[in-house]
């Protein structure tokens, strides 16, 4: 059976843990740091849930002092708290998983399913090192259960030099997570980008690999090329879809080989860099028409870390508007210091068809015309934007409960309990809605 000990300062949930996990796992509960090192000599846990915040010392460094002393012991970290630096640093010290508070029961039981197949599957995890100051050359602001899954894979992907492809709409912030990712695996060494989309076909060979000198016209001198300035570092694709046929062949052979030339070089140079490469575009459906390299997708694919589009997150959009508001005020050299309640409304009732980058171009704007402490819209901002409700066709009740209902589902990965605190409606309401409407819960989750 599953030994579980639980750390919280709660009673309440400490209590909640127990009196549900007790049928199925040998569990047991402590309140302190000071009590865990009897508890864990004595109990011997398969399992920690381990609270971030706790009265006599932080669980991340509870978590990092095992790991120092080569504890791999499986960890789901709790916590009440929302901030960008601990759910990484948390899954690059090896945690199984991150959970925020308040609980939900059936997540941490998925979570602690996933536990036992790992244990039965001897999968053993690494020791990373963390560093909180690593990001204060940039944020990934937000706390909905998209962002929250982002950086938890950010962490896990830290822990090696794995090649990474970010997806997601113009304007989601995939170069700002590739920057994330190399400074929480490599901060020490280059971080070297290179748009695909904004270099011409007959320069973007040269910027790549380098050329000697004389290798073509204009070839006053030798160049070194993006790939040998990465080192051991990062080099970061952006636009990877914009790539041409000829040197998706030619960039495969460096990723198979671990090697590459300049132009009109003939001697071998070492490739040594991680790559993280980004699209907006289905490279799926690219790969059907031809026009993208099935065997390079999945060299550069070992990871895939989507970023959802505001819309459809739309409860980080707050604490995005305090953030780029300070950093505007920075910029501006303004002193905006209330954002009124209306004003996030409208904010949130929009699509923002350019996401994060439109949200940025709409405060800076706003913050222009604003005389005062209060951010003030500028009128008729979304006048030119026709809402989605105008353009679609009316659907009955039925229609619209259904369509509700997937959508919260698909939020919460067909997450029974999360979904009916969504919805505010009983599980049983929620299971005959599900059986109602004929929606197929295990494809959700």
């Amino acid at each position: 059976m599953l030994k579980i000990l639980i750390l919280d300062d709660e009673e309440s949930i400490r209590k909640t843990l127990k009196l549900h996990f007790s049928d199925k796992y040998q569990t047991e509960t402590i309140a302190t740091v000071s009590e865990f090192e009897e508890a864990y000599s004595r109990f011997n846990p398969d399992l920690l849930l381990l609270d971030l915040k706790l009265p006599d010392g932080s669980g991340l460094d509870l978590l990092q002092s095992l790991r120092n002393a080569g504890d791999t012991v499986a960890t789901i970290m709790i916590t009440g708290h929302s901030d960008m630096e601990s759910p990484i640093c948390a899954m690059r010290m090896g945690a199984t998983d991150y959970i925020k508070k308040p609980l939900d029961i059936d997540e941490i039981e998925i979570a602690i399913t996933r536990v036992q197949s790992q244990i039965i599957q001897q999968k053993s995890l690494r020791d990373i090192d963390s560093s909180n100051d690593l990001l204060q050359k940039g944020r990934i602001i937000g706390r909905s259960k998209e962002i929250t899954n982002i950086l938890k894979k950010i962490g896990t992907v830290s822990q090696g030099k794995v090649n990474v492809l970010i997806t997601g709409e113009s304007g989601t912030g995939k170069e700002l997570v590739a920057q994330t990712i190399h400074l929480y695996s490599s901060p020490e060494e280059p971080f070297i980008a290179v748009n695909c989309s904004a270099l011409s076909p007959h320069l973007i060979e040269s910027e790549l690999f380098g050329h000697e000198k004389g290798a073509f016209t204009h070839a006053i001198e030798k160049r070194i090329g993006r790939l040998e300035l990465a080192k051991e570092g990062t080099l970061f694709l952006d636009e990877i879809g914009e790539l041409p046929v000829d040197l998706q062949v030619k960039l495969l052979r460096v990723i198979q080989e671990q090697e590459f030339e300049s132009v009109g070089g003939n001697k071998k140079i070492r490739f040594k860099a991680r790559i993280l490469s980004a699209t907006n575009r289905n490279l799926q459906n690219m790969m059907k028409e031809g026009s993208f390299r099935e065997d390079l997708y999945f060299r550069l694919c070992t990871e895939e870390i989507h970023i959802p589009p505001l819309r459809e997150r739309i409860e980080d959009i707050p604490e995005l508007v305090e953030y780029l508001v300070l950093k505007t005020n920075h910029k501006l050299h303004k002193k905006i210091q209330k954002i009124p309640e209306n004003v996030l409304h409208e904010l949130q009732s929009y699509s923002w068809p350019g996401n994060i980058r439109e949200l940025e171009n709409v405060l800076v704007r706003s913050a222009l015309l604003s005389s005062s402490e209060v951010l003030v819209l500028p009128k008729n901002l979304f006048a030119a934007h026709v809402p989605k409700s105008q353009t679609k066709e009316l659907l009955s009740l039925a229609q619209i409960e259904k369509k509700h209902i997937l959508k919260v589902l698909r939020h919460t990965s067909g997450n029974i309990s999360h979904a009916c605190g969504i919805l505010g409606i009983s599980r049983p309401t929620l299971r005959k809605k599900i059986n109602e409407y004929q929606i197929a819960i295990d494809r959700l989750k």
